[in-house]
């Protein structure tokens, strides 16, 4: 929640990977979801070439 990656978060528990911290410890972060998402779509947003307002096609 404090913005440090799970992988980093792992590895200093001392776990080999980091599917044992977020399956013990992922509902403490419910909005990591909405988080990424933003984090993406400002990605998207600056990328050259990328169309700007317009809808995601599937």
């Amino acid at each position: 929640m404090q913005g440090e990656s799970v992988i980093t978060v792992a590895e200093r528990l001392g776990h080999e990977n980091a599917t044992l911290v977020l399956s013990t410890y992922g509902h403490l972060m419910p909005d990591s979801e909405e988080r990424t998402r933003r984090a993406v779509d400002e990605a998207w947003g600056c990328a050259p070439g990328v169309p700007q307002g317009e809808e995601p096609t599937s």
